[in-house]
């Protein structure tokens, strides 16, 4: 196992580098003060398994960083709050470890492990909450409209007001009067239920319409 301990504590980052260092199956350690230095760390490859302090100011960036910078890196997030916003974030950023606030050396040492295999390791408060977070986005995705209420025209327009385009700019787009252009957002936003234009990203994302294009629908 080669590790990346992700800390800006000094004190903290180097006793936990020098309890794990002493473990038989750690053949490499490297530690980082920062998400930045971490991914430099990372991409030089030296490392399989990165230990994210979430106490670190970003950390959530940095995990993202992290497996941007290396696909098929392993994260383990420590300190992470069991029934916070930070879980799910984590989970989506591909953080598969998760040791807790209160978790000894022991805790710690099989997440690491367990990650390092290609196993998720969380507690049952965290499976919880991330399948309540599942369960939720569910539901929202099965409460959408359908796309097909839409017209073309009304699709058209709708992927302009998710590239965040005014009215303006759509009406010289798709080479409309803006009186028809305010008539098909007023439209668009009436079916997707939305009272604004700020939730039309939130919306589409759910639809799983395509991403958005300048050429019209076929």
């Amino acid at each position: 196992m080669r590790l990346l301990v992700v800390t800006d504590i000094r004190l903290y980052r180097d006793a936990l580098a020098a309890e794990l260092q002493a473990l038989p199956d750690v053949e490499h350690l490297e530690v980082a003060a920062s998400g930045s230095a971490a991914v430099v760390a990372a991409r030089r490859g030296e490392c399989d398994v990165v230990l994210l302090d979430m106490a670190l100011e970003g950390s959530t960036q940095a995990a993202v960083a992290l497996a941007t910078a290396r696909p098929g890196i392993r994260l383990a997030a420590l300190g992470v709050k069991e029934d916070g916003p930070d879980v799910v974030a984590c989970a989506e950023a591909g953080v598969a470890g998760y040791v807790a606030r209160d978790a000894g050396l022991d805790d710690l040492v099989d997440a690491l492990r367990a990650v390092h295999r290609g196993e998720v390791r969380c507690s049952g408060t965290v499976a919880a909450g991330l399948v309540r977070h599942l369960s939720h986005q569910a539901r929202l995705r099965h409460a959408l409209p359908v796309p097909a209420q839409l017209t073309r025209r009304e699709r058209e327009v709708l992927r302009l007001l998710e590239a965040d385009m005014s009215n303006k700019e759509i009406a010289r787009a798709l080479e409309l009067q803006l009186s028809t252009v305010k008539n098909h957002v007023h439209n668009v936003l009436a079916k997707l239920g939305a009272s604004g234009r700020a939730q039309i990203p939130g919306i589409v994302a759910g639809l799983n319409l395509d991403p958005v294009s300048s050429r019209p629908f076929g």
